[in-house]
Formats: structure tokens, C-alpha cells, sequence
């Protein structure tokens, strides 16, 4: 065994820390994105999500004018087109949208 030199409440207090940047890390997630937020998390243009993934099937929830994306269901809709990617078709816009 080790012995490391940390008493009780020190470890304690590490632990709550830990906790504590864990829980505020999960908070601050984004259930919905914005247009630009979404641009922003898949590093794609506005168009380049027009026309590669929307046109392709991705979803997306209209809140009066504005757009807005359930990111479990962008990454499960990336997932799923980067799993049709190999070595030889690896080019997003390229790619030939097979059918979920």
C-alpha cells in the first residue's frame, strides 16, 4: 500500500472539488443549438449543414423564424453518416447517404 500523506478532510475536500467541477462541466452542456452554435460544434458553414446534413436527413425543430438542433440527435446523425466512411470515401460532401 501507499501511504500518500493525505488526511481525511483534505481528501474530502479534493473529492467535493471534483464533484463539484463535474456536475457544473454537465450543467453547462447544450441540449439545443443555434444555427451558429451547431456551425460552431461541427466546424461546418451554414451551407455546408444545409445542404450535407439537413437535405440528408438530420433533424431540426423550427422555433417560429429560428432553427434549432437537439445535439443528441446531431451526434447520433454524425455517428451514423461517419460510420459509412472508410479510407477511400472519406469526404463529407461526397458522400453517398445510405438510408437509416
Amino acid at each position: 500500500m501507499f501511504n500518500i500523506g493525505i488526511d481525511e478532510d483534505e481528501a474530502r475536500e479534493m473529492l467535493q472539488q471534483a464533484i463539484d467541477e463535474r456536475v457544473e462541466e454537465l450543467a453547462s452542456e447544450r441540449y439545443w443549438l443555434t444555427y451558429k452554435e451547431l456551425a460552431d460544434y461541427l466546424n461546418l458553414s451554414k451551407p455546408t449543414i444545409e445542404d450535407l446534413l439537413i437535405k440528408n436527413g438530420m433533424k431540426y425543430f423550427r422555433v417560429g423564424v429560428t432553427y434549432r438542433f437537439k445535439k443528441s440527435d446531431v451526434d447520433e446523425f454524425m455517428n451514423h453518416i461517419t460510420s459509412q466512411m472508410d479510407i477511400v470515401n472519406n469526404d463529407l460532401k461526397n458522400l453517398k447517404f445510405k438510408e437509416r
